[in-house]
């Protein structure tokens, strides 16, 4: 039975990499995509998706739902300066052509989530945690539903990448991502820690390219795009490979290591402002992800981007 899933995301560069992923794996069934505001702002972050699902030639069988505009009590921050102001890096992709669901993100989740309690589904989230704190929020009991959350966010021993101390998609709802922690469905975590070490090298990228169908090459521009803009904002770095870490802890977990711990999130106005507070225990309800195997990383992207 292939594993359900739903992609509750911010596209993005390595948002849009990591639904090309999900879409070529044989053994993930993507429920729906719930989009919200983070490296764009909401109605960008919904196009994109509905871009990336065309270009992954999913038509309309996959819903995406729009979800949250804004985080729940902070200012709204965007990252435009790095995934530039349509989110993808300025690649010329062709415009969607199936519709944006009617349906909000938010009652997506708790819809698909209170209708999974039987054979309960992953959530994998790789932006701010709006809409899933939202949801919790308004209907508790889809806990029942869900198995368990694989996400992108947090920093500890590296430090944040939008302040010294917070990693983005946390520092752009930290409430939300307090709920989300704490809210006691296990929770796989891809940390800075981890996925700074999993850097797109010149030789990788060839790797994804050298699949050679559609969403490879298309994934392979966006990774390109992301590689150049890391070496304008931090000179000799390969990209980080963020967001498609989590559809690949999701079809090989074996490729990742880490520690169980609690998590808290400042939410306090002051420097720390949507820093991630790991207490390593072996009672926590988090496996920390801090080291993986990179190159087995990009083999499983490159094999689920060969699954079209």
């Amino acid at each position: 039975m292939k594993r359900q899933i739903i992609i509750d995301c911010d596209p993005g560069l390595d948002d849009a990499v990591a639904l090309l992923a999900a879409f070529g794996a044989a053994d993930l069934d993507v429920l729906a995509l719930t989009t919200v505001a983070g490296n764009v702002k909401g109605p960008q972050t919904a196009l994109n998706a509905r871009i990336i699902r065309g270009v992954a030639g999913r038509g309309d069988e996959v819903p995406v739902c729009a979800g949250a505009p804004l985080p729940i009590l902070r200012d709204q921050v965007t990252a435009e300066d790095f995934h530039g102001s349509t989110g993808l890096g300025g690649i010329d992709f062709p415009e969607p052509t199936a519709p944006l669901s009617d349906e909000h993100g938010v009652n997506a989740l708790i819809r698909l989530c209170r209708a999974a309690t039987a054979n309960p589904l992953t959530l994998v989230i790789t932006g701010p945690m709006t809409n899933i704190a939202l949801a919790l929020v308004m209907a508790p009991d889809i806990k029942e539903g869900i198995a368990e959350i694989v996400l992108m966010g947090g920093a500890d021993r590296e430090g944040g990448n939008i302040t010294p101390y917070a990693e983005f998609n946390v520092f752009a709802d930290p409430h939300a991502a307090a709920a989300v922690f704490g809210c006691g469905v296990p929770v796989r975590a891809l940390s800075l820690d981890v996925t700074h070490g999993i850097r797109t090298t010149k030789d990788r990228l060839a790797k994804v390219r050298a699949v050679g169908n559609v969403q490879a090459l298309a994934a392979g521009d966006l990774l390109d795009a992301s590689c150049k803009l890391e070496f304008s904002a931090n000179a000799d770095r390969d990209a980080p490979l963020h967001d498609p870490s989590t559809v690949i802890a999701v079809t090989r977990p074996d490729l990742f290591k880490g520690s169980r711990a609690h998590v808290s999130v400042v939410t306090e106005p002051g420097e720390h402002f949507g820093q991630t507070v790991v207490q390593f225990a072996e009672d926590g309800p988090v496996l920390w992800y801090d080291s993986a195997d990179a190159d087995g990383v990009f083999d499983e992207l490159c094999h689920l981007l060969e699954g079209y």
